[in-house]
């Protein structure tokens, strides 16, 4: 950065600029008034209309036409009041917000202060930070409406300033201040500069320090003798011996190197600059050849990058597609092993209850043998890099386990020099350990673990799923063991039910009928109610016992050919009485000439049918039912339409659900077991048949119940 000294030697060029001649020194040789300078503080709030300045204090000893915060004073020798030199131009400055906040930037009181005043007097320039009292000319120096300073001009107590002088100053002020601007510019410029190389140059020694630390970088020495190049070790050479000319090495100003002559035989002056001139191609061409090399590796990087995510990916399918747990974990240690070319890999299962971690599956041959010796390792060991990735969640990466691993004793796994244990992980639950080995050290970095990371959880998710699916897969088999026993014990309970159900209705009718004696009239009335609830009861059972073969596999259809018509007309008449009892019409109603055939069970239709009439009957208060007969090529429907409650549009599928009742109060005005509709739709099923229905809701609508059987 420019110190004051600096500003002042530029000052004295801009005398030049200005064409204001110069003694030594830089003393313009024009005759000048005592006092002559500019003063250029910045503020954007200062006025720039160019009258003259007041001076009152602000309060910390400044006066005005000093900046505070920041500021800049540029002081200026000026030429006497009597010059007539009129060629100098004004060069109006263009508004740019950027200038002002540049001057910002430079004059930062750190560097150098905030407001500095140049002065010219006694043929010699001064520095200064106050502006002396004195009658002053003031003209602003202005770039756009930001002020940045003002040249001034200490005249005599009743001097004043002709027209053409003052045009003479503008003219010069708005110069001086494009020429401020620039030295400003330039210096700042500068200042980038070197920092730019400053920056360069760092850059330059961290790739160079890490080129030369990586594994692959070359031997840092080579000699030339015995017309040969071989490899040296650096110590080797002696550079200090007497007649070695040595010449640095330089990329960027940055030392890479050193090139040594030892006991040139030409001249040493003419030597060294032939050796300068060498070891200036040679660090461009070394330089070169090591951007080179790293290209070349950090494509290499890029490429076994993607091609170990392709495996990963690869590895996970093969994962997700399998659902044996053990299966599983043995597919992704040997895909594992072959595909990334490892020496061994494992994965070990944690188990919650004993704080251990079990070996559950090994690759290949030394796997095999690895998983017969039933490894545990403890959580709490922390010798262990697989207790540690554990116990930490955190993957851990061993790159030498001879230098940095006493705790390695496995005979089975004799060729191991380097590992890294990943914890698999399922949010914040520990599944297991995936443990990988390689018989090269330095084998994993933490780009690998990345990548092993990403493996290790999509691992412990498709092992989760596996686990599910077994437990699915057993809790599947147990309740269709459950369900099995459930329909074997409804059965055989039905019918043990129903034998001694039958033998009480007939010996009932038996009673009734006189044989035993006679009958009152009480009696009649009791043995007609046993013989109601007994039929009731009977068709309970009856309802269980159906669900229970049907849930077992065990209903046998006798089909035959049924005329549709008929059938529903024999249904209706079954169940008349009950209509008239209920004061509710019932009728058929065919859509079709042609006689509508179809191969069913006769008498699990007709059950069907009369268990859809039966419901609609019982939850009709007023109305009636009608049954309408459809037919066309495919199909043949039946639709039962009442008049009655209506069912809500969301109950309309539980419905056919077993047990399920539409109104579950205990209140509900009709009785039943549930069993009725989803009987119904399983015999329809059996049929290859569809069963639904369909409803508002509203009380009044009713609802309509489809049967549908396809022709043929």
């Amino acid at each position: 950065m420019a110190k004051r000294k600096d500003i002042q030697v530029r000052i004295d060029e801009l005398f030049g600029r200005l064409g204001i001649e110069a003694n030594e020194g830089g003393v313009p040789s024009k005759e000048l008034a005592p006092v002559r300078r500019i003063s250029s503080p910045y503020s954007p709030s200062a006025p720039g209309n160019g009258k003259k300045a007041e001076k009152p204090s602000n309060g910390n000893g400044r006066k005005a036409g000093e900046i505070d915060n920041p500021g800049s004073g540029i002081g200026l020798a000026m030429p006497t009041s009597d010059s007539k030199d009129h060629s100098l131009q004004a060069e109006p400055a263009r508004p740019s917000a950027v200038d002002s906040l540049g001057w910002e930037d430079y004059l930062d009181a750190i560097e150098r202060s905030d407001q500095i005043c140049i002065s010219y007097e006694d043929h010699r320039t001064s520095t200064s930070e106050k502006e002396q009292a004195a009658k002053l000319f003031e003209l602003p120096l202005e770039i756009g409406s930001e002020r940045l300073g003002a040249l001034q001009l200490e005249i005599g107590e009743h001097q004043s300033l002709s027209p053409e002088e003052t045009a003479m100053l503008s003219a010069v002020s708005q110069q001086v201040l494009q020429h401020i601007e620039n030295l400003r510019l330039l210096e700042q410029a500068e200042k980038y500069r070197r920092e730019a190389e400053e920056a360069s140059r760092r850059l330059t020694h961290a790739a160079w320090d890490e080129y030369l630390r990586s594994p692959a970088a070359p031997i840092h020495a080579y000699q030339y003798g015995d017309h040969r190049v071989e490899a040296v070790e650096p110590e080797s050479i002696a550079l200090a011996e007497a007649g070695t000319l040595v010449c640095e090495l330089k990329v960027r100003e940055e030392t890479i190197g050193k090139l040594a002559v030892i006991q040139p035989q030409s001249n040493p002056e003419a030597s060294a600059a032939f050796l300068a001139e060498i070891a200036s191609r040679l660090s461009t061409h070394i330089e070169n050849l090591r951007l080179l090399d790293e290209t070349e590796r950090s494509r290499q990087q890029l490429d076994k990058r993607a091609t170990e995510l392709e495996t990963v990916a690869k590895v996970s399918t093969t994962a997700a597609s399998t659902l044996d747990p053990d299966v599983l974990l043995q597919s992704v240690v040997n895909l594992t092993s072959h595909s990334f070319h490892l020496y061994h890999a494992q994965v070990f299962i944690f188990d919650e209850a004993t704080n251990l971690l079990e070996l559950k599956a090994a690759s290949g041959k030394i796997g095999d043998s690895s998983a017969l010796e039933k490894q545990v390792i403890s959580l709490d060991n922390l010798r262990s890099p697989v207790g540690r990735a554990a116990n930490s969640r955190q993957g851990v990466i061993v790159s030498d386990v001879v230098a940095d691993n006493d705790d390695w004793e496995v005979p089975s796994l004799p060729g191991v020099r380097s590992e890294m244990a990943i914890p698999m992980l399922l949010g914040e639950r520990l599944v297991g350990v995936f443990h990988v080995l390689s018989d090269s050290p330095g084998r994993f970095s933490s780009e690998d673990l990345l990548t092993y990371s990403t493996l290790a959880a999509q691992v412990a998710v498709a092992l989760r799923n596996a686990e599910l699916y077994a437990e699915q897969l057993v809790t599947v088999e147990r309740l269709r063991e459950l369900d099995h026993l459930k329909s074997s014990f409804l059965a055989n309970m039905s019918h043990e039910l129903r034998t001694p159900l039958n033998s009480i209705l007939g010996f009932t009718q038996v009673i009734q009928e006189g044989l035993d004696g006679p009958v009152t009239e009480d009696m009649s009335s009791d043995l007609q109610l046993i013989e109601k609830n007994g039929r009731h009861l009977l068709n309970l059972i009856n309802d269980v016992l159906d669900m229970a073969k049907i849930e077992a596999g065990r209903v046998n259809l006798s089909l035959e050919t049924v005329d549709l018509a008929e059938l529903l007309q024999d249904v209706l008449q079954t169940t008349a009485a009950l209509a008239r009892d209920r004061k509710l019409f019932l009728r058929l109603e065919q859509h079709t000439e042609v006689a509508v055939q179809l191969e069913l069970d006769r008498t699990r239709i007709r059950q069907v049918l009369i268990n859809l009439v039966g419901n609609a009957i019982k939850f009709t208060e007023s109305g009636g039912i009608t049954v309408h007969l459809f037919q066309d090529e495919e199909r043949v429907r039946i639709e039962i339409h009442d008049t009655g409650i209506g069912i809500p549009p969301e109950k309309l599928e539980t419905i056919f659900e077993a047990f399920s009742q539409v109104d579950t109060s205990t209140t509900r005005k009709v009785g039943g077991t549930g069993l009725g509709l989803p009987i119904s739709r399983k015999l329809v099923e059996l049929h290859n048949g569809r069963l639904w229905a369909e409803s508002s809701g509203v009380y009044g609508e009713g609802s309509i119940f489809y049967l549908e059987f396809p022709r043929g």
